[in-house]
């Protein structure tokens, strides 16, 4: 209304033949409520879905929830389905699986979301429509609201899982993302072998795991306050260890380094034994002084896979033949 009457001028409302408004319906009743009696019309195609189309586009750049532009996709998706089976009788992008690659593009860029967000929303649409329960409806389409990538991940979620997660977020949309996180790990706890009771001291070997899978493993309950965690892992594994002692709140003291190459001095082929911490606990491990020279094999190994390659050494002993110095 405020616009009306600053400007004057009201962009012409959109109207099928029959006078059903298919875009303008606010620019009219604010024109009814400032008591204008006319406003400039124009008549579009009959054509039911150019008509969807033309509604679809003007509302384009309304602010919008993640869950309303799923919605408003399908209507899309309806129409550029058609549009691509007609391109493909007239011979143009033939191939069923191409034409929905194609679409599926199409639709997630009309509606500003990645290919791969779009396809995961579909999924949720439909899991929304397949479901009875208007408390699960209000759940997924206000978790995909906050994120589409943990919704998609709640689809397959078992009818009980979803209702603990409602039941914990008391109607409050906003206590969604923490009820998941707590239902979630609780069943881990549930469904975890580690022993009873709390330790100081805990060992553990991630040499033959996948430590990628070892991520919803809940240690926490059974440290005390002050504890020491010593884990095993392979060399290639080294980050992905640390990472996941560190996800268990602890915090890196020292490490230990088995060599199962007794013929070699420096080998790929061994072991490291990370030594982590929570709270304050005594540290029996000292750094011992030993020789500061290098083995030589190392400079060796690299000269070997590396040849030709220009090479420096940073805060060096002894000069090598092809690398330069500082």
């Amino acid at each position: 209304m405020e616009k009306i009457k600053s400007s004057g001028w009201i962009k012409a409302v959109l109207i099928t033949k029959d006078h059903l408004i298919i875009s303008g319906h606010r620019r009219v009743k604010a024109a009814i409520a400032l008591g204008i009696e006319a406003v400039e019309c124009e008549i579009v195609d009959n054509d039911e879905e150019k008509q969807l189309e033309i509604f679809l586009n003007e509302n384009a750049y309304r602010q919008k929830s993640t869950f309303q532009l799923l919605k408003e996709s399908e209507l899309y998706f309806e129409i550029e389905k058609k549009k691509a089976h007609q391109r493909e009788i007239a011979g143009v992008n033939p191939g069923s699986n191409l034409t929905q690659g194609r679409t599926n593009e199409i639709v997630a860029e009309k509606i500003g979301m990645s290919t791969s967000s779009y396809k995961k929303g579909r999924k949720i649409l439909k899991r929304i429509e397949e479901e009875p329960d208007p408390r699960i409806e209000w759940f997924f389409e206000n978790t995909v609201n906050q994120s589409i990538d943990a919704a998609s991940k709640l689809v397959e979620k078992p009818i009980e899982f979803l209702q603990s997660v409602i039941d914990k977020t008391e109607g409050d949309e906003m206590k969604i993302s923490s009820a998941i996180k707590e239902v979630t790990l609780a069943e881990l706890r549930q469904k975890s072998s580690l022993p009873p009771g709390k330790y100081q001291i805990i060992y553990f070997d991630m040499t033959n795991k996948d430590v990628q899978n070892l991520n919803h493993t809940i240690i926490t309950d059974i440290c005390e306050d002050n504890c020491i965690l010593f884990a095993w892992v392979k060399t290639h594994q080294l980050p992905q260890g640390m990472k996941l002692c560190e996800q268990w709140d602890f915090r890196y003291a020292n490490c230990l380094v088995w060599n199962l190459d007794v013929l070699n001095e420096v080998s790929e082929n061994g072991e490291i034994l990370l030594v982590y911490v929570k709270g304050s606990p005594k540290l029996i491990f000292d750094i011992s002084n030993r020789s500061e020279q290098k083995p030589s094999m190392v400079k060796e190994i690299i000269e070997k896979g590396y040849p030709g390659w220009s090479k420096v050494e940073i805060f060096v002993g002894k000069e090598i033949e092809g690398w330069e110095i500082w």
